[in-house]
């Protein structure tokens, strides 16, 4: 018995190493883009990967940095800080590694340029900027869009633009659903975050809206992301499964902040709704 219960302890410790150094949401986002490039058809394989080492770079260099509203948000990310601060570094040199070599293997050296400069300026997202004294995430509400928004135009704009399309009513519509999704997941960690950014005065949605309304709004983006998959549906641009399937996602996520699980729970569900996209586009 006590064989099982050390088994059982290290196995949940690797996970929570694994959620915390960032490669589930790296993967979480990367699905994401990668059953948005499907429905759009488009390669997905000559960005994949600089989406993933992306992610992976800006998020590790950001949790380098201590974050003070951590301390009430998520305090096993302060608590486990140096014994993490290896790896972050050593995921980060690795990161760096692809973004500088993927670019050039797939001729594309523009983007080693590119991806420098927007990784440089992302890293004020939680750290002071030089000679101004704020992070960008304490200006209201860059917290709540900043990341998405991003994200949203990395999976999406940059694919397009990339093969030339231009956008048209399909186009326009797999960005809206990609936006939505991530918004909603944003928001999730957002309302997970509301005592910390509230003391150290992040003004974010969740924190001015207070819990009761930011359900409301949670519905609300469920319900128009349920109504544009089932126009993508209706379209034959998407599976048909997709619709239920995230409105399932979503009811189990409201549920769980409803309930008000531990932080690291909520964080997974929210990053598994990212997923939930690719597994309907694999079964359909």
């Amino acid at each position: 018995m006590g064989h099982k219960l050390v088994d059982i302890q290290r196995t949940q410790s690797i996970l929570i190493t694994v959620y915390l150094l960032e490669l589930v949401g790296a993967a979480a986002v990367t699905s994401l883009g990668w059953a948005a490039c499907r429905i759009l058809q488009i390669d997905s394989l000559p960005s994949a990967p600089l989406w993933f080492a992306g992610y992976l770079l800006v998020y590790n260099l950001d949790r380098l940095y201590p974050d003070p509203a951590d301390l009430v948000n998520i305090p096993i990310r302060v608590s486990k800080a140096q014994e993490h601060r290896a790896a972050r570094i050593g995921l980060a040199f690795l990161s760096v590694t692809v973004l500088f070599v993927w670019p050039l293997l797939t001729g594309r050296w523009w983007l080693v340029l590119v991806l420098a400069f927007v990784a440089t300026i992302l890293q004020f997202y939680s750290r002071p900027v030089p000679g101004m004294g704020f992070r960008l995430k304490d200006l209201p509400y860059v917290k709540s869009f900043l990341p998405t928004g991003a994200i949203a135009w990395i999976l999406v704009i940059w694919p397009c633009l990339e093969n030339g399309r231009s956008f048209r009513l399909k186009e326009c519509l797999v960005l809206v659903w990609c936006l939505l999704v991530l918004i909603i997941n944003g928001l999730v960690f957002d309302y997970r975050d509301i005592e910390g950014d509230s003391f150290v005065g992040t003004q974010t949605i969740p924190v001015r809206l207070g819990r009761r309304n930011t359900i409301y709004l949670f519905i609300g983006l469920v319900g128009a992301l349920v109504g544009v998959s089932s126009w993508l549906a209706a379209r034959a641009f998407g599976s048909p499964l997709m619709p239920v399937t995230l409105a399932g996602a979503s009811a189990g996520l409201l549920l769980a902040l409803v309930r008000r699980p531990c932080p690291m729970t909520i964080s997974v569900l929210a990053d598994l709704l990212l997923v939930v996209p690719a597994v309907v586009e694999i079964l359909s």
